[in-house]
C-alpha cells in the first residue's frame, strides 16, 4: 500500500493487539458502579486487593491509598455512597488518573463472560 492510501476501519489490521478487544472504559466503570449499587458488600474485594497489593510492595502506592480513602468516606453516609457511585460511573477515566489503578479486579461483573 502506498503511504498516501488510507485504511478504513474495516481494513485496519488488529492482529493480537488487545486494545482492539478491550471493553470501552466508560461502560466498564458504569458496570462496576451498577454492581456495587446492588452489592455494596463487594467493596470488601476492593479493600482486600488494596491491602494485598500494598503488602506486596506496590511501587506507586498513592492511587491505592486514594482508593482506600474514597471507599472509607463512601461508607460514611448514604450521600457519600451516592457520590462515590456517581464518581465511578462518570466518563472521567481520562481526567481521573486514579481509575487507571482499579482495585475492583475480581468483581463478578468483571469476571463473568460477556
Amino acid at each position: 500500500m502506498e503511504s498516501s492510501e488510507m485504511l478504513t476501519n474495516d481494513e485496519v489490521p488488529t492482529g493480537d493487539d488487545h486494545h482492539f478487544r478491550r471493553e470501552d472504559r466508560g461502560l466498564r466503570w458504569r458496570r462496576i458502579a451498577g454492581h456495587l449499587a446492588e452489592h455494596p458488600e463487594d467493596l470488601s474485594i476492593a479493600l482486600e486487593n488494596i491491602e494485598r497489593w500494598l503488602r506486596l510492595g506496590r511501587v506507586h502506592a498513592g492511587p491505592l491509598h486514594e482508593w482506600r480513602r474514597r471507599i472509607e468516606v463512601a461508607r460514611g453516609s448514604a450521600g457519600e455512597w451516592e457520590e462515590f457511585l456517581a464518581f465511578l460511573a462518570e466518563p472521567n477515566h481520562d481526567s481521573e488518573r486514579i481509575k487507571s489503578c482499579s482495585p475492583f479486579a475480581g468483581l463478578s461483573c468483571l469476571t463473568e463472560m460477556r
